[in-house]
């Protein structure tokens, strides 16, 4: 069962919907204190926001079973991402569910401030008449400077490009190709900021766009520009922006958006040239109801499959492939698994070589869910790292933070038989352990090298290596010692080295290791070396 803690605001309709599941509990405490938020965290899987609860890293370090925060809406500026990464906590968001809320909140706005519509509805309340000083402009022909061509700023090219707007627009990201298409000239920032009637934002908050429209950047625009910011508080810069409408540099300003929520100072809003909304940008009853779905749907699909949509902190993988790398996933954190009931000493460098058809996936989080299963503890080191929950969202941060290198490459050509293969070398300061292994058929992995024996075992729950002198008759006492303890074979690998006269004999076995068995099985003749493995899933 799966508890989720709702800390804001969604719609009941969606809630009950979740709650008539028979796999979660979702806990509608909207409106928690922060201290309320840290007392009963620990009792939960997931936690949602909107932008009201900050998450901070305070409140994480609360969150003990805690496995995903999701934010209902885009921006997680209200989430420490960076703290929850190193816990293994997905940070995932909900881009698109309120893109039209948005898009049309922009449009509004900027409607607004160019036809004075908020300062006449207060005048006309007053019983006046009074139609020169309001007097008003239009969007048509005039050059709209879009800065951020992302989503919602794709949204308001095309209504503008409605209006008979030229459209200007500064992405770095953006192509050329969707550009045209979306009937945009791409310019520089300098450009754009110089040839705008209007400039609309529509760019994520990041230390690269801070202060990105300050009092020099503000200083290149036409004189009379309008500036509307319905993004996130702290791109344009609030001060700069007051100064700019005083001297009539800029001749209005619509802005939704502020540097604190709710503002520490209200001079902006109450501006006589600014049309002010409380961030009202995705606030529409459709769009919360799509977010509140998304977020939910979303959170599900992790605790159940492991696969993380939309996640900001891990890469996030797109749904029509999931089918074909989720095997990967699980072959991967198997090796992972193995390595670390085996390993020699302190890991210190992986490589990780992949051949055929996995080569054209992404292979980063393929290589994070291996390092998962990698750094967990083994024989000589009890406590491989200092957070709750160890998995393939914190695994790359926490060897690096080790100190532990990772080299990814890839093959196009087979390496083997094998039509997909993950060939690992493991080095650590007492020595190399090689493994790969295939996905074999639906739900079936198997080892085909196990350090320098090329072997055909199955990545199943419970594993007996044996290496011997290469002699006859290991197998058939091996098989005795487990048949007397209770333990059946399902399968058995066998691998040799002829050069060195050795073999490995791999076991798939059934049933629960007992007292004494390891101390059994090393007594053998000509046993090496003994290793009982339980693979995790």
């Amino acid at each position: 069962m799966f508890r989720i803690l709702i800390a804001d605001s969604l719609p009941a309709s969606v809630l009950e919907r979740y709650n008539s599941l028979e796999d979660v509990v979702v806990d509608n405490r909207a409106g928690i204190s922060k201290e309320e938020l840290m007392e009963i965290l620990p009792g939960y899987q997931g936690l949602v926001v909107r932008s009201r609860t900050k998450v901070t890293p305070e409140v994480i370090s609360r969150g003990s079973k805690l496995q995903v925060i999701g934010r209902a809406g885009a921006g997680v500026d209200n989430i420490d991402t960076e703290e929850a990464t190193r816990r293994g906590i997905i940070v995932m968001n909900t881009p698109g569910g309120n893109t039209i809320a948005a898009t049309e909140h922009q449009i509004a706005m900027m409607l607004a401030a160019l036809r004075n519509i908020p300062q006449a509805n207060i005048s006309i309340r007053q019983e006046k008449w009074d139609r020169k000083t309001y007097m008003g402009r239009e969007i048509f022909e005039k050059t709209v400077g879009i800065i951020g061509l992302g989503k919602i700023g794709r949204e308001v090219a095309i209504r503008l490009k409605a209006f008979g707007a030229r459209l200007v627009g500064y992405d770095p990201i953006i192509t050329q190709e969707l550009a045209d298409r979306l009937g945009v000239e791409l310019v520089n920032f300098e450009d754009l900021l110089k040839q705008a009637d209007i400039i609309t934002v529509h760019a994520p908050k990041m230390p690269e766009t801070l202060n990105m429209l300050n009092a020099e950047r503000l200083a290149m625009c036409k004189d009379g520009v309008v500036i509307v910011n319905c993004a996130r508080g702290g791109i344009v810069n609030e001060q700069d922006l007051i100064a700019a409408l005083d001297s009539g540099k800029v001749s209005t300003a619509a802005v939704d958006v502020y540097a604190s929520e709710p503002p520490t100072s209200w001079d902006l809003a109450k501006h006589p040239r600014v049309v002010a909304t409380p961030h009202l940008g995705a606030s529409t009853k459709e769009a919360q109801t799509k977010v509140a779905n998304q977020v939910l749907q979303q959170m599900l699909q992790y605790f159940r499959k492991h696969v993380a949509v939309n996640a900001v902190n891990f890469i996030s993988i797109d749904e029509k492939i999931l089918p074909r790398i989720t095997p990967y996933f699980e072959l991967a954190e198997r090796l992972g698994n193995l390595f670390s009931q085996i390993r020699p000493g302190r890991l210190q460098d992986v490589s990780i070589r992949f051949y055929g058809n996995v080569v054209d996936l992404p292979l980063e989080p393929i290589a994070s869910h291996l390092m998962a299963g990698a750094l967990r503890a083994g024989s000589d080191e009890e406590t491989p790292h200092d957070v709750d929950l160890l998995n393939m969202v914190n695994s790359l941060a926490l060897a690096k933070e080790k100190g532990i290198s990772l080299e990814i490459s890839k093959k196009e050509q087979p390496l083997t038989s094998h039509t997909n293969l993950i060939a690992c070398d493991f080095h650590t300061d007492k020595g190399i352990v090689h493994l790969s292994g295939t996905v074999y058929a639906q739900n079936r992995y198997h080892l085909v090298e196990y350090d320098r024996y090329n072997v055909e075992a199955e990545l199943a729950e419970k594993m007996l290596i044996v290496e011997n002198d290469d002699v006859p008759g290991i197998i058939g006492k091996v098989g005795t010692i487990l048949a007397e303890e209770k333990i059946n074979i399902s399968h058995v690998s066998s691998g040799r080295d002829t050069s060195a006269k050795t073999a490995v004999n791999i076991f798939n076995v059934e049933g629960e290791w007992n007292g004494g068995l390891y101390e059994k099985l090393e007594s053998v003749d000509y046993v090496r070396r003994i290793e009982m493995l339980e693979i995790q899933r």
